[in-house]
């Protein structure tokens, strides 16, 4: 399983859910500020594509779950089942966007970074989070240059996810959106989505922000391996045949 991660692209913030997944996943997560990444949408597809074997397992949280419809769109064949975690595929949608992509980058260090400290509550259920993984969260948001935090949002801006043949990706998909994300409105998303993946299974994790994959009571293996979801005849067929 590739994970595609959120803003920072650290890919770092995942190792909570990757801890429950090994047994069934080899993970690996991806960092999208690698030197070859690029920095555009064709860049970032075609590297990723470049990492991905057949047969594998693509997670995206964000910003990633963007790069990993586009990646599906691109290498249907190669792919064996999606997860897009609080999908940032509305946010062109958004009227702070604009805002956001053009003041960025004129911002001083200090304001930028107060700006940050402050957004953590807005981007995070703080309280669902362990100290421990709120400091990583907090570094893994600060280590954003405010260009590539514009950057990044101009991408997004121009990600229009009703151009993408969602109706014809006809694998396994989980969506999974925070029924308290101040961020996005991603439990509206998801529905959305749902209706146009021909094999998607919802799950709404009510007390969950948009950074949801590091708190405590997150368990995307258990949504997974749902009797009645769309992974577990894959995943339990795997299983047997080990």
């Amino acid at each position: 399983m590739l994970y595609l991660p959120g803003m920072d692209g650290t890919g770092g913030l995942f190792y909570r859910q990757a801890r429950a997944l090994e047994r069934e996943f080899c993970i690996r997560p991806l960092s999208l500020n690698h030197p070859e990444a690029g920095n555009s949408w064709e860049t970032l597809a075609d590297w990723v594509g470049s990492q991905l074997e057949t047969g594998a397992y693509l997670c995206g949280e964000s910003f990633g779950a963007c790069l990993a419809l586009l990646v599906v769109a691109r290498w249907p064949e190669r792919c064996r089942g999606l997860v897009l975690v609080n999908p940032a595929s509305s946010l062109r949608r958004r009227p702070w966007w604009w805002a956001g992509h053009w003041l960025l980058p004129f911002l001083p260090p200090g304001l930028y970074h107060q700006l940050s400290e402050r957004g953590l509550g807005f981007l995070a259920e703080l309280n669902q989070i362990e100290p421990p993984d709120r400091e990583r969260l907090r570094q893994a948001v600060h280590s954003v240059p405010p260009e590539v935090a514009a950057q990044r949002l101009a991408l997004l801006g121009s990600f229009v996810v009703e151009e993408l043949p969602l109706e014809s990706m006809t694998l396994p998909t989980l969506l999974v959106a925070g029924g308290r994300d101040r961020l996005l409105p991603s439990v509206q998303e998801v529905g959305q989505l749902a209706e146009r993946l021909p094999r998607a299974q919802v799950e709404i994790s009510p007390l969950s922000g948009h950074a949801c994959l590091l708190e405590r009571q997150m368990n995307l293996r258990r949504y997974l391996l749902k009797p009645d979801g769309v992974f577990a005849p894959l995943l339990l067929n795997s299983a047997a045949s080990r």
